[in-house]
């Protein structure tokens, strides 16, 4: 009788971890605060390679724990003050157990079928994860292969067709088809990487040509991000004379902007603190100002519920040229771990002398269902009060110029301590301000007003759920040809 001892233990090759520890590299390297994007195109090619050379249940077991680890050293490239180190955890490690279902997925397809129906599968299981992130989690889009090509602005184009799975199709699609080229000679390996070349090819050809055609835009409004001077955060909360200064300049540059001609008047996310029982007197004020400037603003601001448990109110109120209150917008995703009051209001359009506006505040935007809804309402122009912070600054607004293309709208990204800037619907900056690196509050900014039609906008994310139908199709064979056959 045999024992274990007797049977034979397969090891798995040392170039299998080499293989592996490079494919971790490379993720680190390829995201977030300085990534590199060109790596993004081969990363998974490595980790591909490692699942091919390594045999058993074990080096499965040690990728889907080394994934969480790879994305808690990219997400603490993020991580500055006045974040702690531990809070990379919170989103490298659900982010990293998220992308390694589909590794293993493919590891699986790739036993049944190693050819072009397995290359095909990657990317069609890694968009489905991107998918699955910000509309079943509370970690938002962070991680999408389509922020590691920011400096791309031909390739995100992309964007204006299938959202961010359409750039993921061709970034991961293309790392497949070369990893399955390196295995095969001749004339698949031929197809392979000339397929691969056109496509690659064909998506940046597409965009230059959209870039290229675009047509100078009929209208234009002069819109202004006002800067705040409040830096409060997780310290002492302001005294109520230091609060009065905050609002004392907000206030006088708000009239400072209207003088220069703006029309539409944004503040920074949480630009000052307001009592609740001061709360009526505030937009009273606001009113005022917008009134006596003709403007359109967008006053944001925090009202402090409690201090044990913290518990505020993250909002804006709208108001008209006219004075009047046109309506007030809660935070709709607040930030894991902000103890900010949820949203539930549907999005409101504001309509304007220079067409349809909406708003929504930082985050929110990093949810691409809520800009799909403003596209689909006819915005032409997005009011977007954020707080950033030195690690994701200037990521952060380069992310939004994503939700531009997506919806085909302008959007007024007015930032606390990071980069304000007004961006056209092709995801091109018109006018940017650094809160570190410039002592100036206002950015004036000229910016289109009208809407340009995106296919994202009408089909949302279809190209995700017609790879879920492919992936459904390949189980669905796999199960026929799996089970036994009767006489």
């Amino acid at each position: 009788m045999k024992t274990q001892a007797d049977v034979p233990q397969i090891k798995t090759p040392v170039k299998a971890w080499a293989w592996l520890l490079l494919g971790l590299a490379l993720i680190v390297g390829a995201n977030l605060r300085w990534g590199v994007g060109a790596l993004a195109w081969v990363a998974p090619i490595p980790i591909l390679r490692f699942l091919r050379l390594a045999p058993g249940w074990k080096p499965r077991a040690v990728l889907a724990a080394a994934l969480p680890l790879a994305w808690t050293l990219a997400t603490l490239k993020i991580i500055t003050e006045p974040l702690p180190a531990v809070a990379a955890l919170g989103f490298g490690v659900p982010i990293g157990l998220l992308f390694a279902i589909p590794y293993l997925c493919w590891d699986l397809l790739r036993r049944r079928w190693d050819d072009g129906r397995a290359v095909l599968a990657f990317p069609a299981l890694m968009v489905a994860a991107e998918w699955v992130q910000p509309n079943l989690t509370p970690l938002a889009s962070w991680g999408a292969a389509a922020y590691t090509q920011l400096d791309n602005l031909p390739l995100l184009q992309l964007a204006s067709l299938g959202g961010l799975a359409a750039i993921g199709w061709v970034v991961y699609g293309t790392a497949a088809a070369l990893e399955r080229a390196w295995k095969v000679e001749g004339p698949e390996r031929k197809r392979l990487l000339m397929a691969t070349l056109l496509a690659v090819l064909a998506a940046h050809g597409f965009g230059a040509l959209r870039l290229a055609t675009a047509p100078a835009p009929v209208q234009t409004a002069r819109l202004a991000a006002v800067g705040t001077d409040a830096t409060f955060g997780a310290g002492p909360l302001p005294s109520p004379g230091q609060i009065r200064a905050i609002e004392d300049g907000l206030f006088a540059r708000t009239r400072a902007a209207a003088a220069s001609g703006a029309a539409l008047v944004v503040w920074n996310e949480g630009a000052t603190l307001v009592a609740a029982a001061d709360e009526d007197a505030f937009l009273e004020r606001a009113g005022g100002i917008a009134r006596e400037g003709r403007i359109h603003l967008v006053a944001a601001y925090i009202i402090p519920l409690s201090s044990n448990p913290v518990r505020y109110e993250n909002k804006f109120a709208w108001f008209l040229p006219s004075g009047a209150l046109d309506h007030r917008y809660l935070k709709h995703e607040p930030v894991p771990g902000e103890p900010a009051v949820r949203g539930t209001e549907a999005p409101r359009l504001a309509s304007t002398p220079f067409g349809k506006s909406a708003g929504a505040i930082c985050y929110d935007y990093d949810f691409p269902r809520l800009a799909r809804e403003h596209a689909r309402l006819g915005a032409g122009i997005i009011a977007l009060p954020s707080s950033d912070w030195r690690g994701i600054d200037p990521i952060h607004t380069q992310m939004a110029s994503l939700r531009a293309i997506e919806g085909g709208f302008s959007i007024l990204r007015s930032t606390r301590m990071g980069l304000s800037a007004g961006i056209d619907p092709y995801g091109r900056l018109r006018g940017w301000l650094s809160s570190f690196e410039s002592p100036e509050r206002v950015l004036m900014v000229s910016l289109p007003t009208a809407r340009v039609e995106t296919l994202y906008s009408r089909i949302g994310d279809l190209l995700v759920f017609l790879g879920a139908g492919y992936l459904l199709a390949l189980a669905f064979l796999a199960y026929r040809r799996a089970r036994p056959r009767t006489a």
